[in-house]
């Protein structure tokens, strides 16, 4: 019986080690939420990042929707600036696809669908804040069933 229990907590360890392991890299993940009923055309979700070191990162976006979005695709604007220096990094437009043509969500998860979208790699100088900002660039003002937008920072092995 004793051993047992040894051999459930080495187990629970290893798992622990693993996970914690695989976001060493990581300097960053946030998620901002939006609000369900509809997000606005003009309302920004803004990311700051403090830097501390000059350093190249991994940079990934997040989306989470649910079933109530109710197109295949999305448009964003991704606009990137340091505050200190006020300089911009990158300004992108992204095209998603969502759902395929038979409407069926592309992403994983089951009621919640989560995107991962890689946007490249950045050059952070040090000392700096990065700001991210993200704003839907559709058609309709209110955008209804996006959940939540993040970004992820992981620093280049």
């Amino acid at each position: 019986m004793m051993l047992r229990g040894k051999k459930i907590i080495g187990i629970a360890i290893a798992v622990a080690l693993a996970l914690t392991s695989c976001n060493r890299h990581t300097i960053y993940s946030h998620y901002e939420s939006v609000d369900i009923n509809g997000w606005g055309g003009g309302d920004s979700v803004i990311f700051c990042v403090n830097n501390s070191t000059d350093s190249i990162f991994n940079e990934q976006l997040g989306l989470r929707i649910n079933s109530d979005y109710p197109f295949r695709n999305l448009s964003l604007i991704i606009e990137q600036h340091m505050l200190h220096t006020t300089k911009t990094l990158k300004r992108d437009t992204l095209n998603l696809t969502l759902a395929d043509e038979d409407g069926f969500f592309l992403g994983e998860g089951l009621s919640i669908y989560q995107y991962d979208i890689d946007l490249g790699t950045i050059v952070l100088p040090s000392s700096d804040t990065l700001e991210v900002s993200v704003v839907h660039n559709m058609r309709r003002e209110n955008l209804t069933g996006i959940a939540a937008v993040g970004i992820t920072l992981q620093k280049e092995p």
